[in-house]
């Protein structure tokens, strides 16, 4: 068995996380088609045509982690835009359901995770492939 370090298990959170984002929207885009973008309702074809592409983004980000492991500093980069594209978009969409205390905090805790843990991820990818590179093993 291979020892794994630090950077392989908080890959393992991102690709949940990617995959949850995956199969959430698949969710929404089997059930109704109807999505946010800057603000304006989608619903329809363009919704859904939004939705698929979300879907597949992500699925093809959890793709290339898995499969090309060497390139994990461009996956988190893509990862972190993915994330904050897609959690960003919320903040111009006027919900009910945002406007509640709890609401915010909700969106705000999981609008944290969804990014900080790509960003971490990142960092470490990084600060391993300088000691790496320096010769410090």
């Amino acid at each position: 068995m291979e020892k794994k370090d630090v950077g392989d298990l908080i890959s393992i959170y991102l690709v949940l996380f990617l995959t949850l984002a995956a199969s959430g929207t698949l969710f929404v885009f089997i059930i109704n088609w109807e999505d946010r973008f800057f603000g304006i309702k989608l619903d329809g074809l363009p919704a859904g045509l939004y939705l698929f592409s979300k879907v597949v983004v992500a699925a093809l980000l959890v793709y290339l982690f898995v499969k090309n492991e060497n390139k994990r500093i461009l996956w988190s980069i893509l990862s972190i835009v993915f994330f904050a594209f897609v959690f960003i978009l919320p903040v111009f969409t006027n919900q009910r359901n945002l406007h509640s205390d709890l609401g915010w905090m909700i969106f705000w805790i999981k609008l944290v995770i969804m990014i900080i843990i790509p960003v971490i991820l990142l960092l470490m990818y990084v600060i391993m492939s300088r000691t790496k590179q320096g010769g410090v093993t």
